[in-house]
């Protein structure tokens, strides 16, 4: 099968590429610069110069392609979040331009954290009602792109990912924790510290990318998750340990100094999403050695690291 792939030399992309292109795929990948095309070469991905707004140059990928991944969205979180949200949504319709009326497979990407927390404090579903809060909703537009492409004759289907996406160093959320820790000489928790939130094991995220592509129904929404009990506090305790930093608990507005106000926000958004679903309906057996935590403060280090900010 030849892949077609944003992302693909990001964090979770680049995880992705190797899994397919060991499984005896092809894989093309959209590339913003010279560095991620040698990136990709290095991986054995076939480059395409391009970002999430070269339109023509997503739908052509598309269209050469026996399936469509999207994992690229700009992590410009100095930006308004409407915005990125809105490159996201143009990007989605031109990969769907590009595979309209063929069947083939189309899998984007959206965030477990769209769904409002049960008020019980049990896990969540894709069918739990959306956020009350109108920031972590926004994704949903992302998401209702990608469906309308149904109707249009894509086999599109939504993976959400939790917050924490960890293993060889961890996605946006872990590394942007660690290195606000490192700069600012504390791991912050907000309140008690007892919010729970998921995480996946990048290598168990990736094989899902790829059962999707082969079965996921068009019009589906599944999640992510391998955990759904690590709390803030915890998290903060592993990250401060990792760094050589106390954990501490501080105020939203101390939070926001120390991460910057997107990441602080998600240090008070609980998310429990279950993943039943994945594994009922497409076989998903995740195999992670390590949990968050002990990765976090046995795994590969990224002390002092800024996020990858890749949109591609």
């Amino acid at each position: 099968m030849r892949i077609f792939m944003t992302g693909a030399s990001g964090y979770v992309g680049s995880s992705v590429a190797a899994k397919a292109l060991k499984r005896g795929h092809s894989v093309v990948g959209l590339a913003g610069s010279e560095a991620s095309s040698v990136k990709l070469q290095q991986l054995g991905v076939t480059p395409l110069r391009g970002d999430l707004e070269d339109h023509g140059t997503l739908a052509r990928g598309a269209s050469e392609a026996d399936a469509a991944l999207h994992l690229g969205f700009v992590h410009e979180f100095n930006r308004p979040y409407d915005e990125l949200v809105r490159i996201d949504q143009r990007a989605i319709r031109a990969v769907g331009n590009g595979l309209a009326g063929t069947g083939k497979p189309f899998i984007t990407t959206s965030t477990t954290t769209v769904t409002e927390p049960s008020p019980d404090g049990l896990e969540t579903t894709e069918s739990s009602p959306l956020s009350a809060d109108s920031m972590p909703r926004m994704r949903t537009a992302s998401e209702d792109t990608t469906l309308g492409l149904v109707d249009e004759g894509v086999r599109a289907s939504v993976l959400r990912l939790p917050p924490y996406v960890y293993g060889s160093g961890g996605s946006v959320f872990v590394p942007a924790l660690l290195h606000s820790a490192a700069t600012h000489g504390v791991s912050p928790y907000i309140g008690s510290g007892s919010t729970l939130t998921s995480a996946v094991y990048v290598q168990d995220l990736a094989e899902l990318y790829l059962l999707a592509a082969e079965d996921a129904e068009q019009g589906s929404i599944s999640n992510a998750t391998t955990e759904t009990g690590v709390s803030i506090k915890q998290l903060a305790e592993a990250i401060g340990r990792a760094v050589g930093v106390p954990a501490r608990s501080v105020t939203r507005h101390e939070a926001t100094r120390v991460c910057g106000p997107f990441i602080a926000m998600f240090l008070e958004i609980p998310n429990r999403a279950s993943s039943e679903k994945a594994r009922r309906t497409l076989g998903w057996t995740p195999q992670a050695q390590n949990r968050l935590l002990e990765d976090i403060t046995a795994g590969p280090g990224t002390c002092g690291k800024p996020p990858n900010t890749s949109a591609n």
